[in-house]
């Protein structure tokens, strides 16, 4: 079969349209801008309602996560703060916190750790910034110090700590503590994140001294409504609200100068996980490393006044920087002269014991007081407010020994 001139020129002729077509249908179609990431965004809270099970005064660490707790056991919460969660005056009003399973060597806090750090991560998980943020920590013992075998650490010391952290000076036989496992928490944002999560809108409202209705057998709240039970979080304000069995000598808010060391442009070395925690018992000195460009933080283990925590000035003075930096150029040479970034007067609540505080209030068996806790509490949040929602769910609840008010006042407890 043969193919005649005029059919030959025609099928030549529509090869080029043919060859055209194919090249436009393999250039790649244009593509509009994708659209941004939906929002991760919890559902919002639910209006308060005016008659509840649990009022929670404070909106700090302890306050909010007992909240949480109390909503995840199917209990209606109104949540107080006379001056906002996560406020300037509060003592958790900080970047981050550092979660030590160490915990100075005490049994009893280092049960808190997993439990407390498993909740910080499911956290940090469903939030849109991390809340937690891995690292590892090292306790520097005093020469006189001598400590046990505490869980999640292992007894080292400076000469083998020298080539694995060597921004940090050691002395090769001072004993030490490292702890792989530690994490820093983010401070107001890991509040605000745990409030989000419980869906209860925090009120800014100043809460009295316990009113309560006999009638009812319920405690009424400042706009009239009320609730079976009430929890005060509230830390270093409960002296103002219970002066005559909390005075300052029993529990008070203490002041800390916090000092923010910025490093160098392009300098990693103070950030996890290259530069650990460090808990210098042997110096009276804490480092937290640098996390979200916030410089490496720096403070003075025990406090230095005794202070209100509603009036006192939250700048940090010229002394404490003095003793900071002389610290910093013993141990971390390279930030003998660097720059501070950002600088605070912070409280931390203690109690005379240096335990935390929790307990019925005296002469009420459906009002619970927590606060105290030396520094430790912030971290050690959401176990502490599993304690207290336990307390409120079964009044009839052991009290654990060293953290009963008895302990503070000599007296026994309601």
């Amino acid at each position: 079969m043969t193919l005649d001139r005029r059919r030959l020129i025609a099928a030549l002729g529509a090869v080029p349209v043919a060859l055209a077509l194919g090249a436009a249908k393999k250039e790649p179609k244009r593509r509009d801008p994708p659209e941004p990431r939906p929002s991760r965004r919890r559902k919002g809270a639910k209006p308060p309602a005016k008659h509840v099970d649990v009022a929670v005064v404070g909106a700090g660490a302890i306050g909010a996560w007992t909240a949480w707790h109390l909503v995840r056991a199917g209990l209606s919460v109104r949540l107080f703060d006379a001056y906002g969660a996560g406020n300037g005056r509060a003592a958790s009003n900080l970047p981050s916190m550092l979660l030590d399973p160490v915990q100075g060597g005490d049994a009893l806090y280092a049960d808190l750790v997993d439990d407390s750090r498993d909740a910080w991560e499911r956290l940090s998980d469903s939030a849109s910034l991390p809340i937690l943020t891995p690292c590892e920590a090292v306790t520097a013992l005093a020469a006189t110090e001598a400590f046990g075998e505490p869980r999640g650490a292992d007894r080292t010391t400076g000469a083998r700590l020298r080539d694995r952290f060597t921004q940090i000076a050691w002395r090769p036989d001072e004993a030490a503590l490292h702890a792989e496992k530690a994490a820093m928490i983010a401070g107001r944002r890991a509040i605000l994140e745990t409030i989000l999560d419980a869906q209860v809108a925090p009120e800014d409202v100043v809460m009295p001294a316990p009113l309560r209705d006999k009638k009812q057998g319920l405690y009424v709240l400042p706009d009239g409504g009320t609730a079976q039970s009430l929890v005060y979080a509230t830390g270093a304000w409960l002296t103002e609200l219970f002066p005559q069995i909390l005075t300052p000598a029993r529990l008070s808010a203490v002041r800390q100068q916090v000092f923010h060391f910025g490093p160098g442009q392009g300098d990693t070395q103070f950030r996890p996980p290259a530069m650990p925690a460090l808990i210098d018992r042997a110096y009276g000195f804490n480092l937290l490393p640098d996390v979200e460009g916030v410089g490496v933080r720096v403070w003075k283990s025990a406090p230095d006044a005794s202070v209100d925590p509603d009036s006192f000035d939250r700048r940090a003075d010229e002394r404490a920087l003095a003793d900071a930096r002389q610290w910093l150029a013993a141990r971390l040479p390279r930030l003998a002269d660097a720059p501070v970034v950002a600088s605070v007067a912070a409280h931390d609540c203690r109690t005379s014991t240096g335990d935390l505080l929790l307990d019925r209030l005296p002469g009420q068996d459906r009002a619970w007081i927590v606060g105290g806790g030396a520094g430790r509490a912030f971290a050690l949040a959401p176990a502490i407010g599993a304690r207290v929602a336990a307390h409120v769910r079964d009044a009839g609840r052991a009290i654990e020994p060293r953290w009963a008010l008895a302990r503070l006042t000599g007296g026994g407890t309601a």
